[in-house]
């Protein structure tokens, strides 16, 4: 199978070629629906997040709030409190199970979502966008934690893609859908229940949003929790109290950690612009229908997810380049579509590039999650995996806060479009540059894991 040949870590560890490796047993069907649980959850947090993105244009419209606040809201309060909350979520993950830390997270960015329906003022605003951004904190890290535990080594890369594909699939359809939700709310005022009438339309997409967390909740408590199942491979470090510690880790791998950090923030900072910025900058620069943006967009996401899941296994398979160096070449394959964004002259062709930026950016980001769980041992893998997801967490703040600052100085209608091309195509340069170093100290650290000897030692 194509997914199968394109381990993550094929290229950069010869442990799969084991006959070991290919005696593993396969997961049993609990597994896969732990898996389809993750996904659920996640494309659960992807609309929750996508939809204060969609309602943007009404916002202002009902609240008089600024691009500098909007750019605030998507990119201030969700990165820095998730940034805050990262760590400490994936160390009590780590040390008090995983589904728990999950469960806990979709209630919180529920009701968080809920609250943010009632609000009059920017200030309640923030504080609902801090209220997601903490429950949505832990999402990554606990979710690409619990994929190890849940399948083998030789299915964990075909679970990663399945993951990654099927959650930004969802994420593409839930935007489609949160679209069409708001052009219905846009166009049925007069059929909603009495007791909705004269209320604005983004609080009821807010609302709307907010209503299936109980559901969720009911799915994450009957995954199952796979530290239980029984080709979970136990490398106990009760042998010596150092190998459960951190920090130890942490600085014997400094310079990979802070190379992977540094090239994260770089990737997801033009990666979040076009979700993040479209539904503003194309009214602005085409006199389009805001809430018409949804769909559309959407339907971009989906294709450009289809192209990116694909293309990696291919590249793998054909070019049979490790995974970093792959990577390295869809970023930088990235940065040309990107600096036509200004010169686009329809909607369509601003789509067009969004697909293709996102093509290139998802068959990049597909890769990581593998490289990521073969950077740290079991044990540290969630704590690592946090740190590592607060780089993508300040590039959502970098990301809308610079465009918003940009766009402001420039005159026209074309403003946002410029903005997110000055801001993305320095930062695909930097994220293929970060990689080519990377490689190196990577390869290092995975060599230290998996060998199983005493790195994390001071």
């Amino acid at each position: 199978m194509a997914m199968e040949s394109a381990s993550l870590a094929i290229a950069i560890s010869p442990a799969d070629d084991e006959p070991a490796a290919i005696a593993a047993p396969k997961a049993p069907a609990s597994a896969w629906y732990g898996l389809f649980v993750l996904v659920m959850a996640t494309l659960f947090a992807y609309v929750d997040r996508q939809i204060l993105n969609l309602v943007a244009p009404s916002l202002q419209a009902s609240l008089g709030i600024t691009d500098l606040q909007i750019g605030m809201l998507q990119g201030l309060g969700m990165a820095i409190f998730a940034s805050v909350a990262s760590y400490p979520l994936g160390w009590l993950a780590d040390r008090f199970g995983r589904r728990l830390l999950l469960a806990i997270g979709v209630a919180c960015w529920s009701l968080a979502t809920g609250f943010t329906a009632f609000q009059n003022s920017f200030g309640g605003l923030f504080m609902g966008t801090i209220g997601i951004a903490v429950g949505e904190a832990g999402l990554a890290p606990i979710v690409y934690a619990m994929i190890p535990d849940l399948f083998p080594e030789r299915q964990r890369s075909t679970a990663n893609f399945i993951f990654y594909g099927a959650s930004l699939l969802g994420a593409g359809a839930g935007m489609a859908l949160a679209g069409a939700l708001l052009q219905w709310l846009a166009g049925s005022q007069h059929d909603v229940p009495a007791w909705l009438a004269g209320i604005d339309t983004w609080r009821m997409a807010m609302m709307a949003v907010a209503l299936p967390g109980p559901l969720f909740l009911l799915l994450v408590a009957t995954m199952p929790l796979g530290k239980r199942l029984p080709f979970q491979r136990q490398e106990s470090a009760s042998a010596d109290p150092t190998m459960v510690a951190f920090l130890p880790y942490a600085k014997r791998h400094r310079r990979a950690l802070a190379l992977f950090f540094c090239m994260i923030l770089a990737m997801n900072v033009p990666l979040t612009a076009s979700l993040t910025w479209f539904p503003l900058a194309l009214p602005r620069a085409f006199g389009i229908d805001p809430s018409a943006i949804g769909v559309a967009l959407g339907s971009a996401i989906a294709v450009a997810t289809l192209i990116g899941v694909i293309l990696p296994a291919i590249a793998l398979k054909l070019w049979r380049g490790s995974a970093l160096t792959t990577a390295q070449a869809f970023i930088a394959l990235a940065a040309v579509p990107a600096a036509v964004l200004p010169f686009v002259t329809s909607p369509f062709q601003a789509y067009a590039v969004a697909t293709i930026v996102g093509a290139m950016g998802v068959a990049a980001s597909a890769l990581i999650p593998g490289l990521l769980q073969d950077l740290a041992p079991p044990h540290l893998r969630a704590r690592a995996l946090a740190i590592l997801s607060i780089a993508a967490a300040l590039a959502l703040a970098a990301s809308p806060m610079a465009i918003g600052i940009i766009s402001s100085q420039i005159v026209g209608p074309r403003s946002i479009l410029q903005a997110i091309t000055i801001v993305s195509v320095p930062c695909l340069v930097a994220a293929a540059i970060l990689m080519a170093f990377a490689k190196r100290p990577y390869a290092a650290t995975v060599r230290a894991n998996q060998s199983q000897l005493p790195e994390d030692q001071a």
